[in-house]
């Protein structure tokens, strides 16, 4: 394990205290551990991506065989889904608790100090498991496991070569950078979420090794399986009058979303810890049955959502067909992450968000036709607003959208949204989300310690 020295506890007891001066000459060789942690994520992650692609393929193939037996072929993806939930849920539960559900919150927890460093078996267990989910159709997101199999790199690679304390936190933390970039081909994003949402302070020693690390990442993925956007959008053109003040009245209403999605995630994990008579493995089949059976009669409706997303940026759905996939995507999400299976919340957020962000801009032109923005636009606007509503991290949701879509007009409108999304729940006073999964966590160490 890494070695802890008195100026480690002194700097998990006061991360903004000075530094000694042989931190500042360390900071290239802790800038090329980086670089070795962010290029190891960056194979991980687009090997997870491979893996998952070629569980969608098959999916899609066993969807098409059911169609043609249409009297018992629901049968089989039903029983598969059933199956392979049950044996993710299994690998979780057996060889690592803290690989459940989408990670970040443990990660959060390891760097403030209030839970155990990740250990080597997360590793295979969210990766093996998270074939498995989300291949199976679950409405998660490869994003979670991805940050939390990067951020065990970072604190393996320390421990491999007896770090400090203090560094094996930074290489954890930087490893989650680069993992959420390698998930959405999102650098910049990557190194925002360190400092944003992981850390919430700017460090010097970790502004060198998340840089570092997501660099390295992209580079590696990049190198691996090509540079292309996540979506495409056509050019966003937004009026002074009405168009900002309608923009920043769209945020609001995101902000009321993200509420209602957070108390939905919530509510879902409740149910299920209210049923602790019940398996954890039994509840995650049984989701995984109502995903297989929606998914044998419209396989669009199931997944991580990125296909959606993009059908919905080029506009090929009518405004009826998106009010039914915003509800099934809305319970969809928090139904299929409440039995703690190994899979992120942010693309479900973000198909969540597209969806909601067409229908308001429908709404909008019916009242004000001479709005020149694309309906493209309000589901962009809607997928970073949404975001930032239920994380409450605006500069990642802003740079992960215009990094997704590489269309930089949307940084003002994206502004604009995000502070009516961030100010809506915090008036209301609806937590960001991650700090609710680590409250709950921390409870359930409690009870786990007084058994």
């Amino acid at each position: 394990m890494a070695i802890e020295t008195d100026r480690d506890r002194r700097e998990m007891a006061d991360p903004g205290a000075p530094r000694d001066d042989d931190d500042a000459r360390g900071l290239l060789a802790l800038a090329f551990s980086a670089i070795a942690v962010g290029a190891l994520a960056g194979l991980v992650g687009t090997a997870f991506h491979l893996a998952l692609g070629g569980a969608d393929t098959l999916r899609v193939s066993v969807l098409e065989w059911a169609d043609q037996h249409a009297t018992l072929g629901w049968l089989v993806p039903m029983s598969l889904a059933a199956a392979a939930a049950f044996t993710s849920r299994w690998l979780v539960r057996r060889f690592a608790p803290e690989a459940a559900g989408s990670g970040v919150q443990h990660v959060e927890a390891v760097i403030r100090g209030d839970a155990v460093s990740p250990g080597p078996a997360v590793l295979p267990v969210k990766f093996i498991g998270g074939v498995l989910a989300l291949g199976a159709g679950m409405a998660l997101g490869r994003e979670g496991p991805t940050v939390q199999m990067s951020a065990t790199i970072g604190h393996l690679w320390a421990r491999a070569f007896r770090l400090r304390a203090g560094e094996s936190r930074v290489l954890l933390a930087a490893g989650a950078g680069a993992g959420l970039a390698a998930a959405f081909n999102a650098p910049l994003a990557g190194a925002i979420f360190v400092f944003e949402e992981l850390l919430r302070r700017f460090e010097l020693r970790t502004a060198v090794a998340a840089l570092s690390a997501c660099g390295a990442g992209l580079v590696v993925m990049r190198a691996l399986i090509g540079d292309r956007l996540v979506f495409s959008v056509p050019p966003i053109v937004v009026e002074l009058f009405p168009g900002f003040f309608l923009i920043l009245a769209a945020g609001a209403l995101f902000g009321l979303l993200g509420i209602v999605y957070s108390r939905m995630v919530v509510a879902g994990l409740d149910l299920v810890e209210r049923a602790r008579q019940i398996p954890p493995e039994v509840v995650a089949a049984l989701v995984g049955a109502i995903v297989g059976l929606v998914a044998f009669f419209s396989p669009g409706w199931v997944g991580s959502g990125e296909s959606d997303v993009q059908s919905v940026l080029s506009g090929s759905h009518t405004l009826g067909a998106m009010v039914v996939l915003f509800v099934v995507r809305l319970v969809l999400g928090p139904l299929c992450y409440a039995p703690g299976l190994p899979g992120g919340l942010f693309a479900p957020l973000l198909a969540v968000g597209a969806t909601a962000g067409i229908i308001v801009g429908i709404a909008f032109e019916s009242f004000l036709p001479m709005l020149r923005m694309p309906l493209a636009g309000y589901a962009a606007i809607g997928m970073g607003a949404l975001f930032v509503a239920v994380v409450r991290a605006p500069l990642t949701g802003i740079a992960l959208v215009v990094e997704m879509t590489g269309a930089t007009s949307l940084f003002v409108p994206l502004l604009v949204a995000s502070a009516g999304a961030i100010a809506v729940p915090a008036m209301l006073g609806c937590r960001p989300i991650y700090d609710t999964l680590q409250e709950r966590d921390a409870a359930r160490r409690r009870r786990s310690a007084n058994v």
